[in-house]
């Protein structure tokens, strides 16, 4: 008899393998493969399954991974929703003497300012619990990702989460693949509601468009670290654009990426 063939979302490396959701019936599913770690998060697996059990209520399998890749038309998550806050005036924050700085912006006229709806995590399993914020505070890399991957697999929509999976990738100079999926799956979230049209601003001022912000940064990091200096330019200019007042510091490292300039620590 032939073993059946189930697709999988990675959403948990493990050091037996990872956590998985079923693309077909949306369970989560611990695997057991010798491939473990050289698979990357949200990666979609192809998993000839040799055996299956329950034990406490969750769902096993073991098998043979027959494809990986990163396909993210498969991460079907929400999108974030977000509210419209009328036309941002960079005078209004920085006065007169942003005229100057921001000739360009006004240029071509007064945009409108978003705000996404908080998607952050605070509060999600106990009031005044900060999952993110613990994470970041824990003392080793496995506590920090045992908390985000817990919190990411129960709260989707939390992109902080998932922004902060990819950060550890990138602080540790591990795998970039890892990276990229992460923070790239995390600007797809972000920008799923927004118009064809958009042409609005997010300001890092604004607590809730910080993680947008941040999986932008990282993308950008990333792809720049992988040097795909074309892609990484454009998230650049895209972010500049974004958030005028360039809170991340994206004018700083523009220059070295359009002159295909190699990352460097």
């Amino acid at each position: 008899m032939n073993n059946k063939l189930r697709k999988l979302i990675i959403l948990k490396l493990t050091n037996s393998g990872f956590r998985a959701k079923d693309l077909d019936s949306g369970e989560i599913v611990s695997v057991k493969t010798s491939v473990g770690r050289l698979n990357c998060e949200l990666n979609t697996i192809s998993l000839e399954v040799e055996k299956e059990w329950v034990f406490k209520k969750n769902t096993y399998l073991s098998g043979t991974v027959k494809g990986s890749e990163f396909i993210l038309s498969n991460i079907d998550i929400p999108g974030h929703d977000f509210e419209i806050q009328g036309l941002w005036d960079p005078r209004d924050s920085f006065g007169e003497e942003a005229l100057e700085y921001f000739s360009e912006y006004l240029a071509e006229g007064m945009r409108q300012e978003y705000v996404f709806k908080d998607y952050s995590g605070y509060g999600f399993y106990e009031p005044d619990e900060d999952p993110v914020f613990d994470a970041v505070e824990a003392d080793t890399w496995e506590k920090r990702y045992d908390i985000l991957t817990r919190l990411w697999e129960d709260y989707p929509q939390c992109i902080d989460a998932l922004v902060h999976i990819g950060n550890l990738y990138l602080d540790s100079q591990g795998s970039l693949e890892n990276a990229r999926n992460c923070f790239q799956v995390s600007v797809s979230i972000a920008e799923k509601n927004l118009p064809d049209d958009f042409d609005g601003v997010f300001l890092w001022e604004c607590l809730e468009n910080r993680p947008y912000l941040r999986a932008l940064h990282g993308l950008c990091l990333t792809q720049w670290r992988m040097k795909d200096f074309e892609a990484a330019h454009h998230i650049a200019m895209r972010m500049m654009r974004l958030c005028p007042g360039d809170n991340l510091g994206v004018r700083m490292i523009i220059d070295e990426i359009a002159n295909r300039v190699e990352w460097r620590e």
